[in-house]
This record gives structure tokens, C-alpha cells and sequence, in this order.
């Protein structure tokens, strides 16, 4: 009878003790951003590994209740879809693809600048119809990328500017997501990974076709490695376009003060809001992808 109820009181104590809340740390406790940064990556990271599986509801008996299907996407991958937009052209046509975001406390698109080409402002596409213009506040014609100063977009979630500026061998390998806007398509999401880096570029393995330009490259951590750039093109005897190798325009090669500036000193304010409510966007379109 002793030895029973001293089992049932280390149970009790057993429970207890996994039920209990973690202390976390107080508002007054000072946290620097190397650290939240690395225990975001950390949320994403763990997201990324139970991608996919299922979460089982069970009973103390280990009897399972319900099974739940998790997502297939992981968090950086459905943050992505939720931000992606497509960037057209008010005079010349075509389109290409961008991703809503906040940088410096501000809300741009940042797309490629071929996409852009030499146009001041862009119409950017959202969901349901929404549509609004988009201000150019910075190309660099080099690196291939573009931002763009924009209004809220009521349909698009935005997200947080954090780009990758690393560019060495060690990128090699890594596991790469977008969401654009290829040809007719709406919201298609792509995975690939890192095959080199040739010509100040990064060379994925992963789908691209026109119209999906601009669109923004993220790693697992949800940093944003660059923006599809085009497509390679083989020669045998005839050109021919490689879908399957895409160039990416890394962020790892503007200048980041001069892209501060440029934010910075644009007036928000001095934006053409909500400019054509059920515009629709062209099937086809892009130049360099």
C-alpha cells in the first residue's frame, strides 16, 4: 500500500512539473537584437523541421483522439505567399513579381530593376482586385534590384526586411523558396536550393519563366537571399531557355546605406494611394527573365 501511494506521488510531482509554465524573462529585462534575432531564426527553424507533420491529439492512455494535418509550407514559405505582389508597368506593359515588406519602418516592394526598367512609378497588384502605386526610390541597375515606396495593401501581410549579406561558398547548398507570378499563374510557390555563384550572381536549381522576376528569394531562416533575376540559356545550335536554372540577384551586393537613405528621405506621404480598384494585370510579361 506504501509503495502505491509513494508511485502515485511521484506521478502527481511528474505532472505537475511538465505542466508548469517556463519563467520568461520580464519587459524591464534588456534584449539585444543578435538575440531576438537568432531566437527568431530558431521559431523558423523548428517551423521548417514539422513542416508536413501530422499533430496527433491523444488521451493519457496514448489512445489517439484526432489527427490534425499540419502545413506543407513552412513559415518562411507562407509568410512569403502572403507578401507577394505583382509589379506592372503604367506605360510600357508586362509584369513582373515583388514582395511587400518593411524596411526602416517603411512599406516598399522590393523587385528586380529590369522590372522597373526606367519607370518612376509601377502599379502593384495585391489580392481581390487591390491595386496601388508604388513610388521608385532605389534601382541599382548592377545587382538587378529595385525597391519601391508603397501605401498599405490591405490584402497583402507585409514582412520584415532582412536580407542576407553573406556571399561565399558557404551559401552552397541552401534550401531556397519564392512566390511570383510566372506567365499566366497566380501565386505559385517554388522550391530550389543554391548550385553556385557565378558573375556576382547566385545559380539556384528551381522553376522560373516570365513574369517572375522580382520575385523574392527567401533562405529558411525567412532571410531574403536575393530576387529572380532570369533564367539561363543554352546553346545548341539554337538558343533555348534552361527554366530550370534561374539567376538570382543577391541583396549581398547593394549598397545598404544608400538603400537606407533613399528610403528614408522619401515622403510617404507623397505616395498616388489606391489607384485602380479591378485593374487586372496582363497574362504575360517581363523582358530579361
Amino acid at each position: 500500500m506504501r509503495r502505491w501511494i509513494k508511485n502515485f506521488i511521484i506521478l502527481t510531482s511528474l505532472l505537475l512539473v511538465s505542466c508548469t509554465t517556463p519563467v520568461l524573462p520580464s519587459s524591464s529585462t534588456p534584449l539585444s537584437t543578435e538575440i531576438l534575432q537568432t531566437a527568431g531564426e530558431a521559431i523558423v527553424s523548428a517551423g521548417e523541421v514539422a513542416a508536413g507533420a501530422p499533430v496527433e491529439v491523444r488521451t493519457a492512455f496514448g489512445d489517439v483522439l484526432e489527427v490534425f494535418d499540419a502545413h506543407n509550407l513552412s513559415l518562411s514559405e507562407r509568410r512569403a505567399r502572403g507578401a507577394a505582389v505583382k509589379v506592372r508597368s503604367l506605360l510600357l506593359g508586362g509584369h513582373g513579381s515583388g514582395t511587400y515588406m518593411v524596411a526602416y519602418n517603411r512599406r516598399v516592394v522590393v523587385t528586380a530593376a529590369h522590372v522597373v526598367r526606367s519607370e518612376s512609378v509601377m502599379a502593384i497588384d495585391g489580392r481581390d482586385g487591390e491595386t496601388v502605386v508604388g513610388k521608385v526610390v532605389f534601382v541599382d541597375q548592377d545587382a538587378d534590384i529595385a525597391v519601391l515606396l508603397v501605401p498599405e495593401i490591405e490584402t497583402r501581410t507585409a514582412i520584415q526586411f532582412r536580407p542576407q549579406k553573406k556571399y561565399d561558398e558557404r551559401l552552397i547548398g541552401t534550401n531556397l523558396t519564392y512566390t511570383g507570378f510566372p506567365s499566366h499563374h497566380d501565386l505559385l510557390t517554388i522550391r530550389g536550393y543554391i548550385s553556385a555563384l557565378e558573375h556576382e550572381m547566385v545559380v539556384t536549381n528551381m522553376f522560373g519563366w516570365f513574369g517572375s522576376s522580382g520575385s523574392g528569394v527567401f533562405d529558411p531562416h525567412g532571410r531574403l537571399v536575393g530576387v529572380v533575376s532570369g533564367i539561363d540559356i543554352g546553346n545548341i545550335g539554337y538558343r533555348i531557355p534552361l527554366e530550370s536554372i534561374v539567376w538570382v540577384a543577391p541583396t549581398s551586393q547593394i549598397d545598404h546605406e544608400m538603400l537606407k537613405v533613399r528610403i528614408l528621405a522619401s515622403d510617404p506621404h507623397d505616395l498616388l494611394i489606391n489607384a485602380f480598384p479591378g485593374a487586372m494585370a496582363p497574362r504575360r510579361g517581363g523582358v530579361r527573365d
